[in-house]
Formats: structure tokens, C-alpha cells, sequence
């Protein structure tokens, strides 16, 4: 079948292509400003993309398009496929009548840490020699490919709530059916489809709903949207962690001194142990404790979970180190939610104790640019020594903030005479975004350079 992709550089649709291609599909697709880490994803898998999204292309004899949602209404190439008649189909969908509905299904939902906790758990079963097929949405160090279709009866998805396209408005994740669902967390997010944070909840409900009696939810008990989510009704087997010592909770993950220590506490015959990892802050050991949940439901056992998590090296763009050279070093991260924001910075003043920090965030995320974070956006940003707001030129709310050291600006050149004036007070920068963030780096580095 030829197989045409629409917004195909996105990090879930680039999975799709892969997918579609180790079927034996012919696939090609189109995009705008495609970036890395997808954009060489793509290249590697031999997979044809074409820059723009041109009508013309259609006029190929294409069997079948499948359409992201970053595509709408009103777009030339949207408005010739509508009036064509070419078969077509969303992401999700396509993923579950083809793949998903004859796989058991492990899905990672919730505001933050998806991705992290996504390939950890692809991780742990391909280190336990389970061989699951996954799609992520970012790149795993680890592993090959965000995305790969094996024989395992087991699929790892990242689970996404935002919508699935412009003539399917549900959740993505509604289309995945897991049998294991796992729940990082529940903040507002997405204000340009949810109204607030009372939608969000009714909306991660709609996914409860459909996990079978069977299946298993894993969840952070601590998280307090979670806690209104599962009051509202829950028919499958919870298995919960805090780390925050609740009683109500299966697992706890405590601090020991430098280390985090993972238990069962209300099993018969309690087991422990201490995670060795080099991920940062206390939000990636959440994230690296509900992963160890859904893979020890998988059959791996708390034993050889611990020792896949020593071997786990990350996701590209999720902390990680883009630049050492003398003293200075450079972090770029996917944060853009001021609770994410929060946590990198954290984490890093607790790993580089002594160390100044400067972070920059690019406000490029719908919630951003909306103003929804505008309040709290400052408040993460204090955390760190120095900050520097990048924000799009034509955005209409203005940041209140006493800190002296946050400067806002709206281009890159304004930020580097920031980063002149305190370059000699600053030994690790830190780079947020959920956007490309490499011609930022690359002024940075020949700032630096010179």
C-alpha cells in the first residue's frame, strides 16, 4: 500500500511512518520546518519526506493518508484531500486497527514525564529479553528508533491527551485500549482544547474507562488530580506509589541518605531496593518507580528492573548534555510547563551543588504563548541564578516578576547581550523548550567561542 503521511516530522507521526514502513507499506510524507531529532530519524529509515505541504502531492496515487493533528481546516492541502477521493485516517487509529488491537498494550499517560518513562519501560522489557514493539515520542538513547514493530505480544505507547485530529477531537489515547495504564501526574495543560483542569480529569476518566477488569492502572498516589480521578470510578486493579510515605499507597520511594530506595509496602514479604541511575531529580525516580510497576506486571522482575535502570543513558532532549568544554556546560531540555521548568532547574542545582545556573526558556508551546502559565512561569524561573525569557515577538501578555536577574527579550541576539553581561558568573546553562532548540545552541556556542 503507498501511504502518505501529513505532519509526518512530528515525534508520534514519524513513529507512525516507521511502523507503517516495517509492515511493507510504501511510505512517504510531508511537513514544515521538520528538526531534529526526527528530521535524521526519518533519514536514517530511508523514509522520502518532502519540505511544505504542496496539493500537488496528492495528485500521486496515494492508497491511503494518514493525517496529524497538526493539520486543520483551511490548509490547501487539507481542503484538495477533502474533495479527493483518497481514503484517509488519523495516527491513532490507523495504529490500533492495524497494530494494536492484537498486541497487550502498555500506555503511559499524564501532564509530564511520558517520554522518560516510555523508554524505560521499552528499556526494561528489551534488556529482560522481551522484545516489546514501542512507539515514543522522542528518541531513547538506548534504544535504535522511537519507534520499531517486533513478534512481542507486548507494546509500550507513549500516551498522549491531546487531541487526535482536526475531524476527530477525542484523545489520542482513547484509540490505544491498554491493558496497562500507567499515570504520572495531572496538571493543566493544553488550553487551547481543554478549558481547565476539571476537563482534563473527566477526560483522563474517558481512558480509565476502557481498561479492561483485567488490566492494571499504576498511578502516583500523590498527585492529588490523580486521587479525584480514581474517586470518580475505577474497574480494573490499582497499583499505586508515593513518595510521600501515604498509607493508602502499594509502593513507597524514599530518599536514604544519597540515594533513593524503591519498596512494597504492603506486600507479606516486603522487598527493597536502592536505584542507581544517572537520570536527574526526584521527578525522574517517579518516573523510573511506575516504570518498574508496569514492567514487573509485564513479568520482569524487581531485580532485573533495577539492573536495566543502571544502564539506562535517557532521551535525547530530555536533559541532556549538548556541550562541556572548560567549565561551562550546556543542558537542553524538552521542559515547557512551569512545573517541568521547576524540576530541571531543581535538579540540577542539587546534582551540580555550588554551581550558577542560567536557564532560558523559548516560549513556543500553545499553553505559553495562550498566557496560561503566565503566573507561574516566573516562579519556576526563580529557582535558577539567572533566567532569560525568549518569547515569541507578537506575543500579547506582558511577565510581572521582581527578580532582577529574569531579563525577557524576543530574539536570540538580545538574549546573548544578557548572557555577555553575566557570562563569567554562570557554569551550566540550561536550554527549555518543546521546540527545536539547535539554532539557539548554535548562538550560544559561538558566543561562547569567541
Amino acid at each position: 500500500m503507498r501511504i502518505h503521511i501529513l505532519g509526518i516530522g512530528g515525534t508520534f507521526m514519524a513513529g507512525i511512518a516507521i511502523i507503517a514502513k516495517q509492515l511493507g507499506h510504501q511510505v512517504t510524507g510531508s511537513d514544515k520546518n521538520l528538526y531534529d531529532p526526527m528530521k535524521s530519524v526519518l533519514e536514517k529509515e530511508n523514509i522520502i519526506f518532502t519540505e511544505g505541504y504542496n496539493p500537488k502531492i496528492l495528485d500521486k496515487k496515494f492508497d491511503l493518508v494518514i493525517v496529524g493533528n497538526v493539520m486543520s481546516r483551511g490548509m490547501n492541502i487539507i481542503e484538495k484531500l477533502l474533495e479527493s477521493d483518497i481514503k484517509y485516517i488519523s495516527g491513532p487509529q490507523w495504529l490500533y486497527e492495524n497494530v494494536l488491537y492484537k498486541k497487550k498494550v502498555i500506555a503511559i499517560s499524564g501532564t509530564h514525564g511520558k517520554t522518560t518513562t516510555s523508554s524505560l519501560i521499552a528499556w526494561i522489557l528489551k534488556y529482560s529479553k522481551l522484545n516489546p514493539s514501542y512507539l515514543i515520542g522522542g528518541q531513547p538513547i538506548n534504544l535504535n528508533s522511537p519507534a520499531k514493530l517486533t513478534s512481542s505480544k507486548f507494546f509500550v505507547i507513549e500516551a498522549d491527551e491531546y487531541d487526535t485530529s482536526f475531524f476527530d477531537k477525542r484523545s489520542k489515547y482513547i484509540h490505544y485500549h491498554p491493558d496497562i495504564l500507567v499515570i504520572n501526574n495531572i496538571e493543566f495543560d493544553h488550553a487551547d482544547i481543554f478549558e481547565n483542569i476539571d476537563s482534563i480529569v473527566k477526560n483522563f476518566h474517558h481512558l480509565v474507562r476502557i481498561v479492561p477488569k483485567s488490566g492494571k492502572i499504576i498511578y502516583n498516589h500523590d498527585d492529588r488530580n490523580i486521587r479525584k480521578l480514581i474517586e470518580k470510578g475505577i474497574w480494573s486493579k490499582e497499583i499505586s506509589m508515593t513518595s510521600k510515605n501515604s498509607k493508602n499507597a502499594n509502593w513507597s520511594l524514599s530518599r536514604k541518605e544519597d540515594s533513593f530506595v524503591f519498596s512494597n509496602v504492603k506486600a507479606k514479604t516486603p522487598s527493597m531496593k536502592v536505584i542507581e541511575s544517572s537520570l536527574l531529580g526526584i521527578h525522574n525516580y517517579k518516573n523510573i518507580s511506575l516504570a518498574i510497576l508496569a514492567s514487573m506486571q509485564a513479568g520482569v522482575s524487581f531485580s532485573i528492573c533495577i539492573d536495566a535502570i543502571k544502564k539506562f543513558k535517557g532521551v535525547k532532549r530530555r536533559m541532556e548534555k549538548v556541550e562541556s568544554k572548560d567549565i561551562l556546560q550546556i543542558y537542553d531540555d524538552f521542559a515547557h510547563h512551569p512545573t517541568e521548568i521547576e524540576s530541571s532547574i531543581k535538579s540540577l542545582k542539587e546534582n551540580f551543588k555550588g554551581k550558577k545556573i542560567l536557564s532560558i526558556c523559548e516560549i513556543k508551546s500553545h499553553s505559553m504563548i495562550s498566557g496560561a502559565h503566565q503566573k507561574d512561569l516566573p516562579i519556576a524561573l526563580n529557582y535558577s541564578h539567572y533566567s532569560i525569557i525568549i518569547k515569541p515577538p507578537l506575543l500579547k501578555w506582558t511577565l510581572s516578576s521582581t527578580n532582577k536577574n529574569l531579563c525577557v527579550v524576543d530574539s536570540y541576539a538580545k538574549a546573548i547581550e544578557f548572557m555577555k553581561k553575566i557570562k563569567k558568573n554562570i557554569d551550566i546553562i540550561l536550554i527549555m523548550s518543546n521546540k527545536s532548540t539547535v539554532n539557539l545552541q548554535r548562538y550560544i556556542k559561538n558566543e561562547k567561542n569567541k
